[in-house]
């Protein structure tokens, strides 16, 4: 599980994706196969819009959220199978945003082109390298698994929105794949640095919703206020070495057995505010007169060209057991891991430094059938919480008051099924937090016009205590249409 406070609020999107496998596997070819060149193109257009069940009236801090949203997704990619050894991909990718606050006021929309999943696979005798944009994979899980962790995320859209294939962001990468006897050995490097998308304010899943009671940290125009967030809160991005993995795996009889180890930059700054800003925000928070000697003191620093916030990537360490079986009709996954040291947040959104221990079982649908489901339990161990200290959304506020090792659990089901040879499609998205019992629901129904063209509708709700995984969500309830096609 990853941590942090977008962290956190990742755990909202991130549920779309518990029974998803990996996308694709590493290819491999006969000494038969044609020398001449194969080309492949495929692609997608996916658009989707959504209106809230709540229209929140308009609020003068800047946190106002979108009673209407609108995106639009594409993707193309062209797959060249040059050679038995040489296989070269690349695809474009392009995402367009839209949305309004009620009254169609603040209106704005953005349009984002970028590189998706762009690589050269070389396969030798000995061992199988891909150098590019990918997708990695560690763990048997291969979304919650504790080690999955070399992938950025794109956490700006809800449950129902997101694909598997959206979540996890591709990123430049060297990845050697070989065996050894029974052993398959994967090592990873990541040379450069990539952190998860996300919005600070203005947007439905923006990390800070009203009841953090935060103010907004600009004032801008909401045509740019978009295009400054994925550096808001960052002061310094790391550089070299970079990330690495390591993974191996084996079979043992009907089980595979596995391990993994990451040394890994977070995905999402460590925010520490100097102690009078913090204080001066904390008093305009709470309507109390300011002290003047405090601002003048903020002003002179200010003047001097000090900085009064930081926002820096924690680098951490993280290693891993799995293991994955047959079990039936059913694919049984297990991650156990533990990190030394990762980023959670107070209550007051102090960073705080933790090791942690934690664990994914997971079960899902592994036969063709109508039914498709998968059920997937994540648990947290964090050992070492002081008395005064409250992890933010993962515990409630009556923790506090002892040392002690605060747990956080959560249950995700995905449930489809198809009708009519296929052509229409119902299914059920939840998640259910017991601690805080906090929760998401998602119905959601879906007929396929052809082979090519897909619409669907869908709800969320959102439930539990404000500052719950999901109740902090709360006010977003909404009613969305979809459509796909497929080129």
């Amino acid at each position: 599980m990853r941590h942090g406070l977008p962290a956190l609020l990742a755990l909202v999107p991130a549920l779309a994706l518990a029974s998803a496998r990996e996308a694709e596997p590493l290819q491999e070819f006969s000494s038969d196969a044609p020398v001449a060149p194969t080309v492949t193109v495929r692609g997608d257009v996916r658009l989707m819009g959504g209106v809230d069940t709540g229209f929140e009236p308009a609020r003068e801090d800047g946190l106002g959220e979108h009673v209407v949203d609108g995106w639009g997704r594409a993707s193309l990619a062209t797959d060249v199978k040059l050679s038995p050894s040489l296989r070269l991909v690349v695809e474009g990718r392009a995402l367009w945003r839209g949305g309004a606050q009620k009254g169609f006021e603040r209106e704005k929309s953005s349009f984002e082109p970028f590189l998706g999943e762009a690589f050269l696979d070389v396969y030798t005798r000995w061992v199988d390298v891909r150098v590019g944009q990918q997708t990695l994979s560690f763990g048997a899980n291969p979304f919650f698994a504790p080690t999955d962790v070399l992938n950025p995320r794109e956490l700006r859209q809800s449950f129902v929105q997101l694909e598997p294939e959206d979540l996890k962001l591709p990123v430049f990468a060297a990845r050697a794949l070989a065996s050894v006897g029974p052993l398959s050995i994967t090592g990873v490097w990541v040379p450069f640095f990539f952190a998860d998308r996300y919005d600070v304010f203005g947007q439905d899943m923006a990390l800070l919703q009203p009841q953090m009671g935060v103010p907004v940290p600009v004032a801008v125009d909401a045509s740019v206020e978009d295009g400054l967030q994925p550096h808001l809160l960052e002061t310094q991005r790391p550089g070299l070495p970079g990330d690495v993995g390591l993974r191996v795996t084996g079979d043992v009889g009907r089980v595979k057995l596995g391990g993994s180890w990451v040394w890994a930059n977070e995905k999402q700054p460590q925010v520490t505010l100097d102690p009078e800003l913090e204080t001066l925000l904390r008093a305009r928070e709470r309507g109390e007169p300011v002290d003047a000697a405090l601002l003048l003191s903020l002003q002179d620093r200010l003047s001097a060209g000090e900085s009064l916030a930081t926002g820096r990537y924690a680098r951490q360490h993280g290693v891993a057991a799995e293991a994955s079986t047959l079990v039936g009709p059913a694919q049984l996954d297990v991650d156990v891991g533990f990190s030394p040291s990762r980023t959670f947040y107070g209550d007051r959104l102090r960073p705080l430094r933790k090791p942690t221990v934690s664990w994914v079982v997971g079960a899902s649908q592994a036969e063709e059938s109508d039914l498709v489901y998968s059920v997937t339990y994540t648990g947290l161990a964090v050992p070492g919480v002081g008395a005064q200290e409250v992890l933010f959304l993962l515990e409630p506020g009556t923790a506090r008051g002892r040392e002690r090792t605060a747990f956080f659990h959560l249950l995700v089901a995905d449930v489809g099924y198809s009708l009519l040879e296929g052509r229409l499609q119902v299914g059920l998205r939840g998640a259910f937090e017991p601690i805080q019992r906090s929760f998401l629901v998602a119905p959601r129904v879906g007929w396929r016009v052809s082979e090519n063209v897909y619409v669907g509708l869908a709800a969320e709700v959102y439930g539990g205590p404000s500052f719950s995984a999901f109740g902090y969500f709360n006010r977003n309830d909404q009613v969305l249409a979809s459509v796909r096609l497929a080129l």
